[in-house]
């Protein structure tokens, strides 16, 4: 696309009748924390939501894992993301009043001996000694085949993620911070002092539309990746699992002998909603290890966004410096959004900066490639 192609953002003079800090297009998990960290630090926020087949809330189990199994390493930067998830989550639960935070251990089967000789290894490491437990499992799921060796992973849990986002929603519709009506980009209007869409004024416009952003033309340089995913809900009255269960899938315990089964990963095909192949594989796996009765209770799909680098995409456009996105969130997602929507709303209030790591400046010479502009690093 060439820079005469770019879709036009038309100053007009600001009339409208409400007045905030922050318009936020998206009301995912990105978009929610981003509102709240907003909040905290005094800024009136927005959130227009629009629901979409494919969002990725609904195929997020909400889980957060310290490490990554492939080859048994901390998570990215997993010693400060984390204490800030939890701390924001434990938070957001007292403020909307349920309980969405669980704490579960994560019983994960090893896929060969090569994967036991790796864990005995990092027993002996420090920086593993809070993640990885020592003791071997005593409460061990009934009726699921167990042949491998297993280890027991601390600090694991879950966020009820729908129960979170249902909660917030109401809580804004009560307060009028969140509206729910489509989103055009032809209604917005930027001016020397703001922006506004219909009947509000705005100093920000931030994007948190997951994999959705990847059509608009503003910001689909981005290399988004999309993979979508499939995750089946389960009554399992006879299994009574304890802890996360992973053997290169999962199976979450939720309580009343129901489990949340997946995930598939399609990077190809890419539905919009729940797809009978995704299903097909999530029973077979599960069967592989599980010979009893179960109930399908429900079957969701979604899309996810996540990025070449894996890490979330942070930032303003090079054109257009109301204009910001905060997206990218990814798999990780859970355990990443409190902390950098706590980045990104400082520099929202003109107090932090965006790290490189997470800047989509990272990107700028895609940026100018795809649109034949160069990359300025414009200001209010």
């Amino acid at each position: 696309m060439k820079a005469t192609d770019s879709p036009s953002l038309p100053t007009l003079i600001m009339q409208a009748n409400t007045n905030i800090d922050v318009l936020i297009i998206g009301h995912g998990l990105a978009g929610a924390t981003l509102a709240t960290a907003l909040e905290q630090l005094g800024k009136k926020v927005c959130i227009i939501s629009q629901p979409m087949p494919g969002a990725a809330s609904q195929v997020a189990s909400g889980m957060w894992n310290p490490l990554t199994f492939r080859l048994l390493l901390k998570s990215w930067r997993v010693d400060e993301l984390l204490p800030v998830a939890l701390n924001f989550y434990t938070a957001e639960s007292a403020r909307l009043g349920i309980s969405m935070l669980q704490n579960l251990d994560i019983l994960r089967i090893f896929p060969d001996e090569s994967a036991d000789i790796r864990w005995q290894e990092r027993l002996q490491e420090p920086a593993f000694e809070a993640y990885l437990s020592p003791e071997q499992p005593t409460s061990l799921p009934h009726n699921i085949e167990l042949k491998q060796k297993q280890g027991l992973v601390k600090q694991a849990g879950w966020l009820n993620l729908p129960v979170y986002l249902q909660k917030d929603r109401d809580h804004r519709l009560v307060d009028g911070s969140l509206l729910e009506q489509a989103f055009e980009f032809n209604d917005v209007h930027f001016s020397p002092d703001g922006l506004r869409w219909n009947n509000i004024c705005a100093q920000q416009l931030v994007l948190c539309r997951g994999q959705f952003e990847r059509h608009h033309p503003w910001f689909n340089w981005l290399p988004l990746k999309p993979a979508q995913g499939d995750i089946l809900t389960l009554h399992i009255p006879q299994i009574k699992l304890e802890q996360i269960y992973n053997a290169g899938f999962f199976i979450l315990p939720l309580g009343n002998d129901r489990y949340r089964l997946g995930a598939t990963y399609e990077w190809e095909q890419l539905a919009a909603g729940p797809t009978a192949a995704g299903k097909a594989e999530l029973l077979a796996k599960f069967e592989t290890v599980y010979h009893g009765t179960y109930e399908v209770l429900d079957h969701q799909g979604g899309i996810r966004p996540t990025v070449a680098d894996r890490r979330p995409l942070l930032g303003f456009h090079p054109a257009q410096a109301r204009l910001g996105i905060f997206n990218g969130l990814g798999t990780k997602g859970v355990m990443i959004a409190p902390y950098f929507a706590r980045q990104f709303a400082q520099v929202l209030c003109a107090t932090g900066t965006i790290e490189d790591e997470v800047n989509i400046k990272r990107f700028k010479k895609r940026y100018e490639q795809h649109t034949g502009s160069r990359w300025n690093d414009v200001a209010l």
